[in-house]
């Protein structure tokens, strides 16, 4: 969801460069991408080890919390997420979300596109559920949302949206299709990467096309 269907990884970026503002600190590209698509304690590791905080987990944890139920209730949609989940869901196409984020961060997230997220009914496993018991690149996320979709789904029918390296290795991990959706603003190189796991990559949503994928096409 962070990054492929909400605009919420600028916002991450504020509110860590804000914590980091006492301490002299930067944060880094290659910080970001290793803490993209985690769950909130093994990013939040990432972070404190690679910069080399004076902070707990817990210390750093509760300023950025405070900080996110405040901006990420200003997180706009991603071009493309719109027409994409509605077109789905207007041609009656199995589809369930599957995100890192906690289930209080997620309805925070959502507050204000309430229309659009209601589309997935109560197909939603945050990574705060107990079923998922190990985060990406573990498989549990997506396995766990694919079961609750429907029982009678195997992997390989399934396809899964991405915006992060990890979460492309968990769907790897999963067995099933992957459309890595590349946002070049955090990426390294302007160049696309000689090799990755990914069915496909974009660069927006924009870019999709259903009906390589057996799927009603878009139409306009």
């Amino acid at each position: 969801m962070d990054g492929l269907l909400l605009d919420t990884e600028t916002i991450y970026s504020q509110v860590t460069n804000k914590i980091l503002e006492p301490f002299n600190k930067t944060f880094s590209l290659e910080t970001k991408l290793k803490m993209m698509g985690r769950d909130v304690r093994t990013a939040t590791d990432i972070l404190l080890t690679d910069l080399e905080l004076p902070l707990t987990f817990e210390e750093y944890n509760d300023q950025a919390t405070a900080l996110k139920m405040t901006y990420f209730r200003l997180a706009e949609m991603m071009p493309g997420a719109e027409r994409l989940i509605k077109h789905l869901s207007a041609h009656s196409i199995p589809i369930a979300l599957a995100t890192s984020s906690s289930k209080q961060m997620f309805l925070i997230k959502t507050e204000n596109h309430g229309a659009i997220f209601k589309l997935f009914g109560s197909n939603i496993t945050c990574g705060d559920d107990p079923d998922v018991k190990h985060a990406k690149p573990a498989p549990d996320i997506f396995l766990t949302a694919m079961q609750r979709l429907d029982v009678s789904l195997e992997p390989q029918d399934c396809l899964v949206f991405e915006d992060s390296a990890n979460g492309v290795e968990a769907a790897c991990n999963a067995n099933m299709k992957s459309l890595w959706v590349h946002d070049m603003r955090f990426s390294l190189d302007n160049d696309p990467p000689a090799e990755h796991r990914a069915t496909e990559r974009v660069t927006s949503l924009l870019d999709f096309d259903p009906a390589k994928y057996g799927l009603p096409p878009f139409e306009n």
